[in-house]
């Protein structure tokens, strides 16, 4: 039987990745629409991303109100408590990399569910976890992170998700490859903030 992440995990890593987004627009002085755009944007993007890339039509987060619900209240947390929030970014530093594995895992898992191979499965689970990410940084008008030099984070993802299709195709049951993979993710994430490992510009 197919590993289904329980969906108040899913629902806890929306509200984190929109609140990360929230704390941004913040920083930059946008209003509460911009707030309240961002945080749903950075929280919902890369499943919606994945939905649409799968041909899931209308996405889980429009179909889900719970989804929209743990964003909006997130956005509401970020407008009402502003830059003390930042007090608690070791505990939502761990969190994001929770987040992190979970969504690379669940991205590969829909998608070999859906009838796609290995390689593109294992992509697609980068895009679910890191493509919230991306739209927050491109709303704020920001390069984004994840293409910049820096810590470990899309590979966490990558090797993340790649481990859940790996160990599923060795016949490892699909609830222990799942934790494995995000096990993974969240080891290198942690690693490379401990010892600062980061990667390098090109030239």
């Amino acid at each position: 039987m197919a590993f289904t992440l329980p969906l108040a995990f899913d629902l806890a890593g929306v509200f984190l990745f929109a609140l990360t987004g929230a704390m941004v627009a913040i920083r930059k002085g946008y209003d509460v629409v911009g707030v309240f755009a961002i945080a749903g944007a950075t929280g919902l993007g890369g499943g919606v991303l994945r939905d649409v890339l799968l041909g899931a039509t209308p996405p889980a987060a429009l179909r889900e109100p719970r989804f929209l619900i743990a964003a909006g209240a997130a956005a509401a947390v970020g407008w009402a408590f502003g830059a003390r929030i930042d007090r608690f970014r070791a505990a939502f530093t761990l969190l994001d990399a929770l987040g992190l594995g979970a969504y690379a895992v669940v991205g590969a898992q829909q998608a070999l569910s859906a009838g796609l191979g290995g390689l593109a499965a294992t992509l697609l689970g980068g895009v679910t976890a890191v493509g919230g990410g991306v739209l927050r940084d491109l709303l704020s008008r920001e390069a984004p992170l994840t293409f910049l030099p820096g810590h470990v984070y899309t590979l966490a993802a990558l090797a993340g998700s790649g481990a859940y299709v790996g160990l599923t195709a060795a016949g490892m049951p699909a609830w222990a490859a799942a934790f494995t993979g995000i096990a993974l993710a969240v080891g290198l994430r942690g690693l490379s903030l401990r010892l600062d490992w980061k990667t390098g510009p090109l030239s």
